[in-house]
Protein backbone atom coordinates (compact mmCIF):
# COMPACT_ATOMS: atom_id res chain seq x y z
CA UNK A 1 0.00 0.00 0.00
CA UNK A 2 1.35 3.40 -1.03
CA UNK A 3 0.11 6.97 -0.89
CA UNK A 4 -1.42 7.85 -4.26
CA UNK A 5 -2.43 11.47 -3.68
CA UNK A 6 -3.36 14.10 -1.11
CA UNK A 7 -6.46 16.30 -1.40
CA UNK A 8 -7.46 19.29 0.72
CA UNK A 9 -10.13 21.91 1.26
CA UNK A 10 -10.79 24.63 3.79
CA UNK A 11 -13.68 25.20 6.18
CA UNK A 12 -14.60 27.91 8.66
CA UNK A 13 -16.23 27.26 12.03
CA UNK A 14 -17.59 30.06 14.25
CA UNK A 15 -16.79 30.15 17.94
CA UNK A 16 -19.62 30.79 20.38
CA UNK A 17 -18.38 34.32 21.08
CA UNK A 18 -18.23 35.19 17.38
CA UNK A 19 -14.66 34.66 16.17
CA UNK A 20 -14.33 32.57 13.00
CA UNK A 21 -11.61 29.92 12.82
CA UNK A 22 -10.37 28.40 9.58
CA UNK A 23 -9.23 24.78 9.26
CA UNK A 24 -7.47 23.00 6.42
CA UNK A 25 -8.96 19.51 6.04
CA UNK A 26 -6.81 16.98 4.19
CA UNK A 27 -7.46 13.53 2.79
CA UNK A 28 -4.66 11.06 2.12
CA UNK A 29 -5.50 8.45 -0.55
CA UNK A 30 -3.76 5.13 -1.13
CA UNK A 31 -3.48 2.92 -4.18
CA UNK A 32 -5.32 0.12 -2.35
CA UNK A 33 -8.31 2.24 -1.37
CA UNK A 34 -8.08 3.19 2.33
CA UNK A 35 -7.99 6.91 3.09
CA UNK A 36 -7.13 9.05 6.09
CA UNK A 37 -8.46 12.41 7.25
CA UNK A 38 -6.38 15.11 8.94
CA UNK A 39 -6.65 18.74 9.94
CA UNK A 40 -4.41 21.79 10.16
CA UNK A 41 -6.34 23.36 13.02
CA UNK A 42 -7.21 27.06 13.20
CA UNK A 43 -5.28 27.75 10.00
CA UNK A 44 -6.06 29.59 6.79
CA UNK A 45 -4.11 28.72 3.64
CA UNK A 46 -3.70 31.57 1.22
CA UNK A 47 -1.79 29.12 -0.96
CA UNK A 48 -3.69 25.82 -0.71
CA UNK A 49 -2.71 24.59 -4.15
CA UNK A 50 0.98 25.25 -3.41
CA UNK A 51 0.64 23.23 -0.21
CA UNK A 52 -1.01 20.38 -2.10
CA UNK A 53 1.68 20.42 -4.76
CA UNK A 54 4.33 19.99 -2.07
CA UNK A 55 2.39 17.32 -0.17
CA UNK A 56 1.98 15.29 -3.34
CA UNK A 57 5.60 15.72 -4.42
CA UNK A 58 6.87 14.65 -1.00
CA UNK A 59 4.41 11.85 -0.25
CA UNK A 60 3.19 10.17 -3.43
CA UNK A 61 4.51 6.62 -3.58
CA UNK A 62 5.46 6.48 0.10
CA UNK A 63 4.37 3.73 2.47
CA UNK A 64 1.75 5.28 4.83
CA UNK A 65 2.59 2.83 7.61
CA UNK A 66 5.98 4.56 8.03
CA UNK A 67 4.44 7.29 10.15
CA UNK A 68 7.59 8.39 11.97
CA UNK A 69 9.67 8.58 8.80
CA UNK A 70 7.05 10.74 7.09
CA UNK A 71 6.67 12.95 10.16
CA UNK A 72 10.40 13.65 10.29
CA UNK A 73 10.45 14.35 6.55
CA UNK A 74 7.67 16.94 6.85
CA UNK A 75 9.05 18.58 9.98
CA UNK A 76 12.30 19.16 8.12
CA UNK A 77 10.52 20.69 5.12
CA UNK A 78 9.85 24.42 4.74
CA UNK A 79 6.48 24.82 3.03
CA UNK A 80 6.86 28.61 2.80
CA UNK A 81 3.14 28.83 3.47
CA UNK A 82 0.69 31.04 5.35
CA UNK A 83 0.08 27.89 7.43
CA UNK A 84 2.96 27.01 9.75
CA UNK A 85 5.23 24.09 8.94
CA UNK A 86 4.32 22.30 12.16
CA UNK A 87 0.58 22.62 11.44
CA UNK A 88 1.11 21.14 7.99
CA UNK A 89 3.18 18.27 9.36
CA UNK A 90 0.50 17.70 11.99
CA UNK A 91 -2.30 17.47 9.42
CA UNK A 92 -0.57 14.59 7.62
CA UNK A 93 0.35 12.88 10.89
CA UNK A 94 -3.30 12.91 11.95
CA UNK A 95 -4.35 11.52 8.59
CA UNK A 96 -1.83 8.66 8.83
CA UNK A 97 -3.07 7.62 12.27
CA UNK A 98 -6.60 7.80 10.89
CA UNK A 99 -5.67 5.75 7.82
CA UNK A 100 -3.68 3.10 9.67
CA UNK A 101 -6.31 2.79 12.37
CA UNK A 102 -8.93 2.18 9.69
CA UNK A 103 -6.76 -0.44 7.98
CA UNK A 104 -6.23 -2.26 11.28
CA UNK A 105 -9.77 -1.68 12.51
CA UNK A 106 -8.67 0.01 15.76
CA UNK A 107 -8.92 3.52 17.26
CA UNK A 108 -5.84 5.71 16.95
CA UNK A 109 -5.16 5.42 20.67
CA UNK A 110 -4.31 1.73 20.11
CA UNK A 111 -1.59 2.77 17.66
CA UNK A 112 -0.33 5.20 20.32
CA UNK A 113 0.10 2.42 22.88
CA UNK A 114 -3.42 1.85 24.15
CA UNK A 115 -5.50 3.49 26.84
CA UNK A 116 -4.19 4.31 30.28
CA UNK A 117 -7.37 6.29 31.07
CA UNK A 118 -10.87 6.50 29.66
CA UNK A 119 -11.13 10.28 29.25
CA UNK A 120 -9.29 13.57 29.68
CA UNK A 121 -10.26 16.49 31.91
CA UNK A 122 -10.70 19.68 29.88
CA UNK A 123 -11.58 23.35 30.37
CA UNK A 124 -13.36 26.17 28.55
CA UNK A 125 -11.38 29.34 27.71
CA UNK A 126 -12.35 32.83 28.86
CA UNK A 127 -10.32 35.65 27.34
CA UNK A 128 -9.41 38.90 29.07
CA UNK A 129 -10.20 40.91 25.95
CA UNK A 130 -13.79 39.64 26.21
CA UNK A 131 -14.02 41.01 29.74
CA UNK A 132 -12.75 44.38 28.56
CA UNK A 133 -15.28 44.49 25.72
CA UNK A 134 -18.35 43.27 27.62
CA UNK A 135 -18.07 42.19 31.25
CA UNK A 136 -21.64 40.85 31.62
CA UNK A 137 -21.67 39.05 28.32
CA UNK A 138 -18.48 37.24 29.26
CA UNK A 139 -20.01 36.16 32.57
CA UNK A 140 -22.78 34.74 30.41
CA UNK A 141 -20.33 32.43 28.65
CA UNK A 142 -19.75 30.76 32.00
CA UNK A 143 -23.49 30.48 32.65
CA UNK A 144 -23.70 28.62 29.34
CA UNK A 145 -20.87 26.35 30.50
CA UNK A 146 -22.79 25.49 33.66
CA UNK A 147 -26.02 25.00 31.72
CA UNK A 148 -24.23 22.49 29.48
CA UNK A 149 -23.12 20.51 32.52
CA UNK A 150 -19.45 21.56 32.59
CA UNK A 151 -17.53 23.23 35.39
CA UNK A 152 -13.85 23.77 34.49
CA UNK A 153 -12.59 26.99 32.88
CA UNK A 154 -9.34 28.83 32.36
CA UNK A 155 -8.69 32.54 32.15
CA UNK A 156 -6.41 34.54 29.86
CA UNK A 157 -5.45 37.66 31.78
CA UNK A 158 -6.59 41.03 30.41
CA UNK A 159 -3.46 43.05 31.17
CA UNK A 160 -5.40 44.94 33.87
CA UNK A 161 -4.96 43.01 37.12
CA UNK A 162 -7.69 45.00 38.89
CA UNK A 163 -10.18 44.07 36.17
CA UNK A 164 -9.10 40.43 36.39
CA UNK A 165 -9.66 40.44 40.15
CA UNK A 166 -13.09 42.03 39.68
CA UNK A 167 -14.09 39.44 37.09
CA UNK A 168 -12.78 36.40 38.95
CA UNK A 169 -14.36 37.63 42.19
CA UNK A 170 -17.71 38.03 40.43
CA UNK A 171 -17.42 34.52 39.01
CA UNK A 172 -16.82 33.11 42.48
CA UNK A 173 -19.69 35.05 43.98
CA UNK A 174 -22.18 34.01 41.31
CA UNK A 175 -21.17 30.39 40.80
CA UNK A 176 -19.25 29.26 43.88
CA UNK A 177 -18.53 25.54 43.72
CA UNK A 178 -20.23 25.18 40.33
CA UNK A 179 -17.06 26.37 38.60
CA UNK A 180 -13.39 25.53 39.05
CA UNK A 181 -10.49 27.63 37.72
CA UNK A 182 -8.03 25.49 35.77
CA UNK A 183 -5.30 28.04 34.99
CA UNK A 184 -4.37 31.69 34.74
CA UNK A 185 -2.66 32.33 31.42
CA UNK A 186 -0.22 35.24 31.42
CA UNK A 187 0.19 34.82 27.63
CA UNK A 188 3.93 35.57 27.62
CA UNK A 189 3.17 39.23 28.37
CA UNK A 190 6.17 39.97 30.55
CA UNK A 191 9.76 40.76 29.66
CA UNK A 192 11.00 40.68 33.27
CA UNK A 193 10.20 38.33 36.11
CA UNK A 194 9.52 41.11 38.62
CA UNK A 195 6.56 42.44 36.62
CA UNK A 196 5.25 38.92 36.06
CA UNK A 197 5.47 38.16 39.78
CA UNK A 198 3.68 41.36 40.78
CA UNK A 199 0.82 40.59 38.40
CA UNK A 200 0.64 36.92 39.38
CA UNK A 201 0.61 37.65 43.11
CA UNK A 202 -2.48 39.84 42.71
CA UNK A 203 -4.50 37.03 41.07
CA UNK A 204 -2.86 34.09 42.89
CA UNK A 205 -5.62 33.93 45.57
CA UNK A 206 -8.07 32.52 43.03
CA UNK A 207 -6.19 29.22 43.37
CA UNK A 208 -5.80 27.76 39.86
CA UNK A 209 -4.12 24.43 39.20
CA UNK A 210 -1.26 26.32 37.55
CA UNK A 211 -0.04 29.54 35.92
CA UNK A 212 0.78 29.52 32.23
CA UNK A 213 3.39 31.25 30.06
CA UNK A 214 4.68 34.10 32.26
CA UNK A 215 7.08 35.10 29.48
CA UNK A 216 8.16 33.98 26.04
CA UNK A 217 11.72 34.22 27.33
CA UNK A 218 12.93 30.99 28.91
CA UNK A 219 15.31 33.01 31.09
CA UNK A 220 12.53 35.22 32.48
CA UNK A 221 10.23 32.23 32.95
CA UNK A 222 12.96 30.44 34.90
CA UNK A 223 13.28 33.33 37.35
CA UNK A 224 9.50 33.40 37.77
CA UNK A 225 9.19 29.64 38.21
CA UNK A 226 11.78 29.31 40.95
CA UNK A 227 10.01 32.00 42.99
CA UNK A 228 6.43 30.82 42.52
CA UNK A 229 4.49 28.38 44.68
CA UNK A 230 2.26 26.84 41.98
CA UNK A 231 3.10 24.79 38.88
CA UNK A 232 4.14 26.90 35.90
CA UNK A 233 3.50 25.68 32.35
CA UNK A 234 5.08 26.67 29.05
CA UNK A 235 4.19 25.83 25.46
CA UNK A 236 6.81 23.38 24.22
CA UNK A 237 6.70 22.35 20.56
CA UNK A 238 10.11 20.81 19.86
CA UNK A 239 12.90 19.00 21.64
CA UNK A 240 15.38 21.87 21.44
CA UNK A 241 13.07 24.20 23.36
CA UNK A 242 12.17 21.37 25.71
CA UNK A 243 15.82 20.67 26.56
CA UNK A 244 16.54 24.34 27.16
CA UNK A 245 13.45 24.75 29.34
CA UNK A 246 14.58 21.80 31.46
CA UNK A 247 18.18 23.04 31.75
CA UNK A 248 17.09 26.54 32.79
CA UNK A 249 14.25 25.38 35.04
CA UNK A 250 11.85 27.54 33.01
CA UNK A 251 8.74 25.56 33.94
CA UNK A 252 7.44 22.62 35.89
CA UNK A 253 4.84 21.65 33.26
CA UNK A 254 5.07 21.11 29.51
CA UNK A 255 2.02 22.37 27.61
CA UNK A 256 1.90 20.08 24.56
CA UNK A 257 -0.43 20.04 21.55
CA UNK A 258 -0.82 18.02 18.37
CA UNK A 259 -0.67 21.17 16.22
CA UNK A 260 3.10 21.04 16.77
CA UNK A 261 3.89 18.20 14.40
CA UNK A 262 1.15 15.77 15.38
CA UNK A 263 1.04 12.91 17.91
CA UNK A 264 4.29 11.43 16.58
CA UNK A 265 6.27 14.53 17.53
CA UNK A 266 4.40 15.24 20.76
CA UNK A 267 4.96 11.72 22.11
CA UNK A 268 8.70 12.49 22.08
CA UNK A 269 8.08 15.54 24.25
CA UNK A 270 6.00 13.53 26.70
CA UNK A 271 8.96 11.14 27.00
CA UNK A 272 11.42 14.00 27.46
CA UNK A 273 9.26 15.49 30.20
CA UNK A 274 8.88 12.15 31.95
CA UNK A 275 12.63 11.61 32.00
CA UNK A 276 13.18 15.09 33.46
CA UNK A 277 10.42 14.86 36.09
CA UNK A 278 8.35 17.53 34.32
CA UNK A 279 4.55 17.29 34.41
CA UNK A 280 2.45 17.49 31.23
CA UNK A 281 -0.88 18.73 29.96
CA UNK A 282 -2.45 18.90 26.51
CA UNK A 283 -3.01 22.49 25.42
CA UNK A 284 -4.86 24.68 22.91
CA UNK A 285 -8.58 25.05 22.28
CA UNK A 286 -8.35 25.67 18.54
CA UNK A 287 -9.08 22.26 17.04
CA UNK A 288 -12.17 21.33 15.09
CA UNK A 289 -13.48 17.77 15.37
CA UNK A 290 -10.62 15.89 13.68
CA UNK A 291 -8.01 17.81 15.64
CA UNK A 292 -9.89 17.40 18.92
CA UNK A 293 -10.10 13.66 18.37
CA UNK A 294 -6.34 13.49 17.88
CA UNK A 295 -5.75 15.45 21.10
CA UNK A 296 -8.03 13.13 23.08
CA UNK A 297 -6.63 9.96 21.46
CA UNK A 298 -3.17 11.13 22.52
CA UNK A 299 -4.33 12.13 25.98
CA UNK A 300 -5.90 8.81 26.91
CA UNK A 301 -2.73 6.97 25.87
CA UNK A 302 -0.05 9.04 27.64
CA UNK A 303 0.72 7.86 31.20
CA UNK A 304 2.24 11.17 32.30
CA UNK A 305 -0.72 13.43 31.58
CA UNK A 306 -0.72 15.14 34.95
CA UNK A 307 -2.89 18.27 34.81
CA UNK A 308 -6.26 19.27 33.32
CA UNK A 309 -6.16 19.99 29.60
CA UNK A 310 -7.40 22.67 27.20
CA UNK A 311 -9.10 21.20 24.08
CA UNK A 312 -12.77 22.15 24.26
CA UNK A 313 -13.78 22.44 20.61
CA UNK A 314 -17.08 20.59 21.15
CA UNK A 315 -18.24 23.47 23.37
CA UNK A 316 -16.24 26.34 21.87
CA UNK A 317 -17.39 25.91 18.25
CA UNK A 318 -21.03 26.26 17.23
CA UNK A 319 -20.45 24.23 14.05
CA UNK A 320 -18.64 21.01 13.20
CA UNK A 321 -17.86 19.32 9.87
CA UNK A 322 -18.39 15.89 11.45
CA UNK A 323 -21.39 13.58 11.64
CA UNK A 324 -20.85 13.40 15.40
CA UNK A 325 -18.90 15.70 17.69
CA UNK A 326 -16.42 14.51 20.29
CA UNK A 327 -18.29 13.42 23.41
CA UNK A 328 -18.00 16.09 26.12
CA UNK A 329 -19.59 15.48 29.51
CA UNK A 330 -18.93 17.16 32.85
CA UNK A 331 -15.72 18.82 31.56
CA UNK A 332 -14.39 15.45 30.36
CA UNK A 333 -13.75 14.52 26.72
CA UNK A 334 -13.94 10.93 25.52
CA UNK A 335 -12.18 9.47 22.46
CA UNK A 336 -14.31 8.15 19.60
CA UNK A 337 -14.24 4.35 19.57
CA UNK A 338 -14.38 3.96 15.79
CA UNK A 339 -11.28 3.05 13.78
CA UNK A 340 -8.61 5.70 13.27
CA UNK A 341 -9.68 9.09 14.57
CA UNK A 342 -13.26 7.82 14.57
CA UNK A 343 -14.56 10.93 12.79
CA UNK A 344 -16.74 10.84 9.67
CA UNK A 345 -17.38 14.05 7.77
CA UNK A 346 -20.94 15.21 7.23
CA UNK A 347 -20.87 16.12 3.55
CA UNK A 348 -23.90 18.42 3.82
CA UNK A 349 -22.33 20.34 6.71
CA UNK A 350 -19.00 20.49 4.87
CA UNK A 351 -20.72 22.15 1.89
CA UNK A 352 -22.01 24.89 4.21
CA UNK A 353 -18.72 25.38 6.08
CA UNK A 354 -16.43 25.06 3.07
CA UNK A 355 -14.49 28.08 1.86
CA UNK A 356 -14.49 28.30 -1.92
Amino acid sequence: MNISKVEAFQIETPRYYGQISGHVIIKVHTDEGPTGLGEASDSRAEDLQAILDQYNKLLTGRDPTRITEINELLLAHDFKSSVTNVHLASAIDLALYDLNGKVQGVPAYVLLGGKVRERIYCCYPIFGFQVIEDFERTIGYLQRLVDLGHHLYRYYVSGDSALDVRFLTEVNERYGDLLKLKSLDLQGRFNDWESAMRYAEVIRPFNPYHFEQPSNSLRVSAEFTKRFDLPVSLHIGDQTRGYEAIERGSCTVFNLACICGGPTNIRKLFSLAEAAGIKCLIGTDQESTLGTSAQVQLGVSMPNLDLPCDPMGPVLYTESPAVERIRAEGSYLYPPEGPGLGVALDEDRVKILKVN
